[in-house]
């Protein structure tokens, strides 16, 4: 036997026959289910009760019961008003198992089913977030394009919007887009940041800080040709694009935001250290061989060792300001890293020659994960 019956009940306040005594209120109250169990008892559930056990189950993290409890109160209750919080905190539930896939199956139910409840922004985020960390960069990007069609969003969440979807664009590897976007939200930014106060900057800086990175990436684009006339263009253009990255980055600095600011610090850094490995690694004219081969290469490693120091310098700083600012983070780790390294090029002593081999493409440079907004996980409904 399973559900032997449902009771809806009512709660009156008030007395109908009085006169002028206060009027009659309805309270409707959450259907309850009664559910023979083996052995002869009965167990008795209402919506609230199963969103009370579901709750408990996720602040344990037993992720699979409560994601299972979620369900039952969405299938068993379907007009409650516990529906979407339920599907909501289901969809966290699956997130917390890695279950991807079935977090955003539970957010657009809500996008699509509740889009009138307190639940559906934070939803909608929700499922651009999930489909970002799934790697279904095209499907974020659209899901951030449709939030920013709506028209209640605060400076905040829009910004929020803005940023997350220049991300999902340039993990697209459509950095001109990317940019596009992000110049879009530093405009959108100084238009109104007098008018609404941001309770954090995280998404200023972070827009702030992919700017640098689209320069970045186009820096990286660029190839080095031989003959030398090609060569001397190659490297202006290479040397024009690291100015402008540089300037970025220190743009995403000047927000002020911990975390960013020591990864926009560390980008620096490397790109001192990317364009000396350019340089030193660019294209030998032909007619070079033997001894006058190598003295080319060492003399123009000696010519640029000033991008190795400056390198230094800037790794330096990173961690000097990071320590003032109390922040330990991976791209700190990482200025530290580097500058061991550096300085190890720049010991007096010979430097084996570092010629790259053109049959192979250069490996992607390696980066430290980046940093997540501390409300990365909209926290779960609680009623």
């Amino acid at each position: 036997m399973k559900r032997a019956a449902i009771f809806a009940l009512f709660l009156v306040a008030g007395c109908a026959h009085q006169q002028h005594g206060p009027r009659q209120q309805h309270v409707q109250m959450e259907p309850m289910v009664f559910t023979a169990k083996p052995g002869g008892t009965v167990e008795m559930n209402d919506a609230a009760s199963l969103f009370e056990r579901a709750g408990a189950a996720y602040g344990e993290k037993e992720f699979t019961v409560a994601a299972e409890t979620f369900d039952r109160l969405v299938r068993e209750y379907p007009d409650s008003r516990f529906v979407p919080p339920a599907l909501y905190n289901a969809g966290l539930s699956l997130e917390g198992n890695h279950d991807l896939s079935g977090a955003a199956a539970r957010y657009k139910r809500i996008t699509v089913e509740h889009a009138a409840t307190p639940e559906a922004i934070d939803a909608w985020y929700r499922l651009g977030f999930v489909y970002g960390e799934a790697k279904n960069y095209a499907a974020a990007a659209d899901t951030y394009a449709q939030i920013l069609g709506r028209k209640d969003l605060t400076l905040g969440d829009r910004l929020e919007a803005m940023a997350r979807r220049g991300v999902a664009q340039f993990n697209q590897k459509d950095v001109i887009a990317a940019e596009h976007t992000f110049r879009d939200e530093m405009a959108y930014f100084h238009a109104h940041e007098s008018e609404e106060r941001l309770d954090s900057d995280f998404f200023v800086a972070m827009g702030a800080y992919y700017l640098g990175e689209c320069a970045h990436e186009q820096y990286r684009a660029l190839p080095v040709r031989l003959p030398e006339k090609q060569l001397s263009r190659d490297l202006e253009a290479k040397a024009r694009l690291l100015l402008v990255a540089q300037a970025r980055f220190l743009d995403a600095m000047r927000v002020n935001h911990a975390e960013w600011a020591t990864a926009a610090g560390f980008q620096i850094g490397s790109l001192y250290r990317e364009f000396y490995d350019d340089l030193v690694g660019a294209p030998v004219p032909p007619e070079l061989k033997g001894e006058a081969r190598d003295v080319y290469l060492e003399e123009g490693r000696k010519q640029v060792r000033s991008l190795l120091q400056k390198a230094v310098s800037i790794h330096e700083k990173n961690v000097l300001m990071a320590e003032r600012l109390g922040e330990s983070n991976e791209w700190v780790k990482r200025s530290n890293e580097q500058m061991a390294q550096l300085k190890k090029l720049l010991a007096p002593g010979p430097v084996a020659p570092q010629v790259p081999d053109t049959a192979q493409p250069p490996p992607e440079p390696e980066k430290p994960p980046l940093p997540r907004p501390r409300d990365d996980v909209r926290p779960p409904v609680v009623l």
